[in-house]
């Protein structure tokens, strides 16, 4: 019919353009909403965090001794000494800026052990607050845990930047 404004197959195609750029609208700012969350500063020194807790610790296991922290054995052997894991967690309660400075990290640090056996969990450093913290990341990772025993036992190490 001649000069029909609306016709029924106009009204479809534009239902379906809307529909389309609603989609790639969202899909668009879901995959921004990503990319900016792995690249901001907090994950960033997260993951390199998560990185060197696997290495071996840099000097004598006290307090004052330990120059860069680390929790592995040795270079070969990546599983995690659980003497480490205790002294890191006195000394981290004992001063709130230990943890912080043997990481060169700007950031606050707390990690949290959870052993799977049911053990009770360790902590080192301070955990976060949410009213004092603008934001906060996390990152788990797993290791074997060496006892004084030469027991092993499976834990994740959940690692917390925050500010």
């Amino acid at each position: 019919m001649k000069g029909q404004y609306f016709s029924f197959d106009a009204i479809i195609a534009a239902v379906i353009f809307l529909m389309a750029v609603v989609l790639l609208l969202s899909y668009w700012h879901s995959i921004k909403t990503f990319l900016d969350y792995q690249t901001s500063d907090a994950m960033k020194e997260n993951m390199r965090i998560a990185s060197l807790l696997f290495i071996p610790p840099d000097g004598s296991p006290t307090c004052s001794g330990i120059d860069e922290l680390g929790f592995a054995l040795s270079w070969d052997d990546r599983r995690v000494d659980q003497n480490i894991i205790d002294i890191a967690g006195s000394c981290a309660s004992a001063d709130s800026d230990w943890l912080k400075l043997r990481l060169s990290s700007p950031y606050d640090v707390y990690i949290k052990v959870n052993y799977l056996d049911g053990t009770s969990p360790a902590s080192i450093g301070e955990q976060p607050v949410a009213e004092n913290t603008s934001e906060v990341v996390n990152m788990r990772r797993a290791a074997a845990v060496v006892q004084d025993d030469g027991s092993t036992k499976l834990a994740f190490f959940d690692v917390y930047v925050y500010r």
